[in-house]
């Protein structure tokens, strides 16, 4: 059970129109760890608080920016005695468009906004506030096109960042193909969702919540999926029982090997044995 608060974009969003933006100060800032299904983009206009995130503690301070996925649990902080001027924007995708712009994996904890492109994020964020304010003809298409901007201006930032501290892969999107490998190569074992989120770093909301991005299907999908292309070459390419290849693929018993495999393949695992040996011989 989650530890944390989850909050729905139906809850304080337009269903047709799903974007907000808030204005939090020290006062009001969201100190209860929370993850929400939408994303989020805070940029700090004054003042010094503190951000939590995946067990990391962030010195926010005037310029900063965090941009957070759905379902990452974090919370704010008032630091010391500091005043704070934060301005929150929540989002849905369908907001700015899947197909011309790239948010899944989009994880920026911090982010230090250049002083040449502070008064830009100012100017778009100034732009929203009185497109969302007056909602006059057409202001969906220009709080897109100045929310699209400002995305823009966070990943070249990000950029920035990332060229002059390394030019890697970011270490969580390497933990997690490392855990995928992992699990293609130790698909016989008992496979829980729990450790191998522990194994790629990640809370295991965001694991799962990754899963469905990068590899298309949920986590439990995706293990099956490796068993049953293993179940296949072993059908085709061996004597072995049925029962002993659903065994060395990962699978408890008989009858969830067969259920499985027929859910996948719509054949039995001794039907499709039968047809690929026919195929063979005839």
């Amino acid at each position: 059970m989650s530890s944390h608060l989850i909050y729905y974009y139906q809850d304080f969003m337009e269903q047709e129109f799903p974007f907000k933006l808030a204005f939090p100060n020290e006062q009001s800032l969201n100190q209860q760890l929370h993850a929400h299904e939408h994303f989020q983009i805070c940029f700090l206009m004054r003042g010094v608080c503190l951000h939590h995130v995946e067990n990391q503690v962030y010195l926010m301070t005037k310029g900063d920016m965090l941009a957070i996925p759905p379902f990452v649990p974090h919370r704010f902080e008032p630091y010391q005695e500091e005043k704070v001027e934060l301005v929150q924007i929540d989002f849905m995708p369908i907001v700015v468009d899947q197909d011309e712009i790239s948010l899944e994996t989009q994880f920026f904890p911090k982010i230090n906004i250049s002083a040449i492109n502070q008064d830009l994020v100012e100017q778009l964020i100034t732009s929203m506030k009185r497109e969302h304010a007056q909602k006059e003809s057409g202001y969906q298409l220009l709080i897109k096109a100045d929310l699209i901007r400002l995305l823009i201006t966070i990943f070249r930032e990000s950029n920035k960042e990332a060229h002059s501290v390394s030019a890697q892969e970011p270490q969580s999107r390497r933990l997690f193909n490392e855990t995928v490998r992992y699990i293609e190569i130790h698909y016989a074992d008992n496979l829980q969702l729990e450790i191998m989120a522990q194994k790629a770093a990640m809370s295991t909301t965001y694991f799962s919540y990754m899963f469905k991005v990068l590899k298309g299907q949920p986590f439990v999908q995706f293990v099956n999926e490796v068993r049953i292309r293993k179940a296949l070459d072993l059908l085709r390419l061996t004597e072995m029982s049925i029962q002993e290849i659903g065994y060395v693929t990962g699978f408890n018993t008989a009858s969830h090997f067969n259920r499985m495999f027929k859910k996948r393949i719509g054949l039995s695992p001794s039907k499709y044995r039968q047809q690929t040996s026919e195929t063979v011989t005839s």
